[in-house]
């Protein structure tokens, strides 16, 4: 009995415990570093795909070099890896009198309304809230 005693205090003391202070606190943040946090206001698709947020107020109009930044982004969100805001065709389309971009790249389609930035369609798929 006494045995066991001495020896619960030689595990416990002084610098053991220090040290496993120390890597319960580096493991700690370590999770919280890599741990992936989803921004609440961020839309998808209805396949999934995570949609740029181009940052533009809904009263303001978006710039078409803005709308090509924002079109970089999520091109390579898709996947496509080379693509520069230079390399893409931009256009300036109507529908139902609301103006947008269409902007396409070798392998992808993009629509961003103009007043307010929205990026409204994916490769021709519709963006859900």
């Amino acid at each position: 009995m006494k045995m066991d005693k001495i020896e619960w205090k030689n595990i416990v003391s002084g610098y053991k415990l220090v040290i496993l202070i120390g890597m319960v606190v580096i493991l700690g943040s370590m999770y919280l570093s890599f741990k992936r946090v989803e921004p609440e206001n961020e839309r998808k698709t209805a396949s999934g795909i995570n949609v740029v947020n181009t940052k533009v107020k809904e009263e303001e109009e978006i710039t078409e070099e803005n709308a090509r930044k924002a079109a970089v982004e999520q091109f390579k969100r898709l996947g496509e890896k080379r693509v520069k805001s230079n390399q893409l065709k931009v256009q300036k389309i109507v529908r139902k009198e609301v103006e947008y971009y269409y902007i396409t790249s070798e392998k992808n389609t993009l629509e961003i309304q103009i007043k307010g930035g929205m990026i409204t369609k994916i490769n021709s798929a519709s963006v859900e809230e």
